[in-house]
């Protein structure tokens, strides 16, 4: 959407003239054209207050700060993932069936593991074979949002930590607070709980506008009064995210393991493989199977996590 240049600038100088003292005028024409001029101007106002009011701001792009990613073993089985790929500090990658995912304490045990493509693993009645490969995950280095400022919603932060009420409990309860006339809301159409906060939403523009006016509020909940805010609600669109692979050091991807053993005693032969010195292995952090016919999301997080 295209916003007319500098429409606050606008409002402004509607303002001064609307404002401006008027001169005395002897002719009834004249102060006729003058009320109608008058008029006009403040109808316009309104028109450019609504305008800048709905209209999105402008697109901006901002850098996704690096944060070192380390997998502890953590699967999920199945291929349905959240709505996000990168939810909550995660990235979830998917891993086929008859592979394995081994991640090592010291990324140059992983390094010289990597140096051999193919593994051959005794198994004193025959061997078995095992390719192995880096992992790159898909990281967001820069993510382009359009914000919107919602006219009917208000957003509500301050909540406590720890309050003993559960979700439906602690929407109901700042329903009932805000929807009361007395606390300058009115009739909730729409709630939300939201990380960090609240939304609200509103069947009239008025109810939300005034609330943010107002602000601060003390809220029963839980049995104790807690001082929360309240704001405008900003909804907001990705326009456009930029990828880029971002290699795993400790990590080493195991791929096309056949049908042969089951999913615990391959997983104990896969570590005891990886850990032996003479293969180029070390110490293993973590190690998740796959076996053949299934599919799995290995979880990374923060290593702060």
């Amino acid at each position: 959407m295209k916003v007319e240049a500098k429409p606050a600038s606008r409002i402004r100088a509607l303002l001064g003239k609307i404002k401006a003292p008027q001169k005395v005028l002897h002719s009834g024409s004249q102060f006729r054209f003058l009320q109608e001029e008058q008029a006009r101007l403040k109808m316009r106002l309104q028109e450019l207050k609504r305008e800048l009011r709905n209209c999105p701001q402008d697109k901006v792009p901002f850098p996704v700060p690096e944060v070192p990613l380390v997998f502890r073993g953590q699967t999920q089985q199945g291929t349905e993932v959240p709505k996000s790929l990168v939810s909550n500090l995660r990235i979830y990658y998917p891993l086929p069936g008859g592979s394995a995912l081994v991640n090592f304490d010291d990324p140059k045990v992983a390094y010289r593991v990597l140096q051999q493509k193919e593994h051959k693993i005794d198994l004193e009645e025959f061997w078995l074979r095992v390719q192995v490969q880096p992992l790159e995950l898909p990281v967001v280095t820069t993510i382009q949002v359009s914000s919107r400022m919602s006219g009917r919603r208000v957003l509500v932060t301050g909540l406590p930590g720890g309050l003993k009420l559960s979700e439906e409990e602690l929407l109901d309860k700042l329903e009932i607070f805000f929807g009361k006339t007395k606390n300058g809301g009115g009739d909730v159409e729409s709630r939300e709980l939201l990380h960090g906060g609240v939304m609200l939403g509103f069947v009239k523009d008025e109810v939300a506008q005034n609330l943010c006016r107002i602000g601060q509020f003390t809220v029963p909940l839980g049995g104790q009064e807690f001082p929360l805010k309240v704001s405008p609600y900003m909804s907001g669109e990705i326009q456009k995210a930029e990828l880029r692979p971002q290699p795993m050091p400790q990590s080493v991807l195991v791929l096309n393991i056949p049908d042969v053993l089951d999913g615990p005693e391959l997983h104990d032969i896969l570590e005891i493989h990886f850990q032996k010195p003479t293969r180029g292995g070390g110490e293993v952090e973590a190690l998740t199977v796959v076996p053949p016919g299934q599919r799995g999301l290995a979880i990374f997080t923060s290593e702060s996590c």
